[in-house]
């Protein structure tokens, strides 16, 4: 996770002229750490926040319209109908779809920030028979909302960096910061798989 962080870094210093471009296609191309590694970037001053919360929620259209487009597909329908399908997704997508009670906005918020959100909404896209106007709509608010988390987190953590790099003057002990929210968030996203797979049991 460092040596991305470093490389975006490296990448961002080395091309200015690209840097909106390099933000839009990180945002797009690398999910959840691209939005934590911006927003770290950001609060050491490489990147100016307001540009990357923008260009971040314009670059997660382009692969959601594609997830969306594929929940529309009639090998997505045959894998949702078959007995053997993913028996966790299967379990976590129904436990999202009788927590959110019909109401999509909740439904789509809860996907964005399980484990593995892409097949996840993709097969609550599918099992709800939602239009790509609807998809929308419902859509957005979750986007802002894991937008409003992840990138603070990525800020927050950026500026922990810099304050144990200066108070011990050790990089490793910044670099084990680091690590250590990684590990936090990563935890965080199991235990919430873990809690929608036993409310389904």
């Amino acid at each position: 996770m460092t040596e991305s962080i470093e490389w975006l870094r490296l990448l961002i210093i080395d091309h200015r002229s690209l840097e909106y471009i390099i933000v839009f296609f990180g945002a797009l191309l690398g999910g959840e750490l691209a939005l934590f590694t911006l927003g770290f970037l950001a609060a050491q001053k490489i990147l100016s926040i307001f540009p990357v919360f923008i260009l971040s929620f314009l670059a997660t259209y382009p692969s959601n319209i594609l997830w969306f487009l594929l929940a529309q597909t009639d090998t997505v329908r045959k894998i949702v109908a078959h007995r053997y399908a993913n028996t966790t997704i299967s379990i976590i997508s129904e436990a999202v779809n009788k927590i959110s009670r019909g109401n999509h906005y909740i439904g789509l918020i809860f996907a964005k920030f399980l484990v593995g959100t892409p097949i996840i909404l993709t097969m609550y896209v599918n099992k709800n028979r939602l239009s790509l106007k609807e998809f929308f709509i419902y859509e957005t608010p979750a986007v802002l909302l894991s937008l409003l988390v992840i990138i603070p987190i990525g800020y927050l953590s950026g500026l922990g960096f810099s304050y144990l790099a200066d108070i011990f003057n050790n990089l490793y002990a910044a670099i084990g910061f680091i690590i250590f929210i990684a590990i936090v968030v990563a935890v965080a996203q199991s235990w919430l798989k873990s809690k929608f797979t036993n409310i389904e049991n």
